[in-house]
């Protein structure tokens, strides 16, 4: 019997399994930009709990699919944006947080989810918290007054707790 056929098919696996894994990761970044989109719409309409799922997963997709660093961290930020607007006050802090981790690895500025945790503890009455995320490692704002502009408007108006 011979060896080239066990050793033919033992240099083939790999080849295919790489394959198979390139292609699974297209579809991650395909479902994630989907989602994200999805994220966009909901924002649109005010449904912030629906922003917020849909940014979490296109996030969770991004990094499945080793989207790079500052999409990731994005998609973090729009997810705690949406989280704090829905009054999902644990959320927005987790997705902030990823957001200025994700921002670091990625080399941009995490400038914007800094000021956007900033502002949600003190929109919550945790000045000292606040003022905990000031004095990290990294946090500096920047000195253009536009510098930390959104995209996205989030509700104005009676904070959470209120009925609207």
């Amino acid at each position: 019997m011979s060896t080239l056929r066990p050793l033919r098919s033992c240099l083939v696996l790999p080849l295919v399994l790489m394959a198979l894994g390139a292609c699974s990761t297209q579809i991650e970044l395909r479902t994630a930009a989907q989602q994200e989109q999805f994220a966009q719409e909901a924002a649109r309409q005010g449904d912030w709990e629906q922003a917020m799922r849909s940014y979490a997963a296109a996030a969770e997709n991004a990094e499945l699919g080793h989207g790079d660093f500052a999409w990731q961290a994005r998609l973090h930020h729009q997810a705690g944006r949406a989280a704090s607007a829905a009054c999902r006050d644990d959320a927005a802090e987790f997705h902030f947080r990823q957001a200025i981790a994700l921002a670091k690895k990625g080399e941009p500025s995490s400038a914007l989810s800094y000021k956007a945790l900033i502002d949600h503890d003190e929109r919550q009455g945790k000045a000292t918290q606040a003022l905990a995320v000031r004095n990290e490692p990294g946090w500096h704002q920047p000195r253009a007054p536009g510098a930390l502009a959104d995209r996205e408007s989030l509700p104005v108006g009676k904070p959470c707790g209120v009925p609207r």
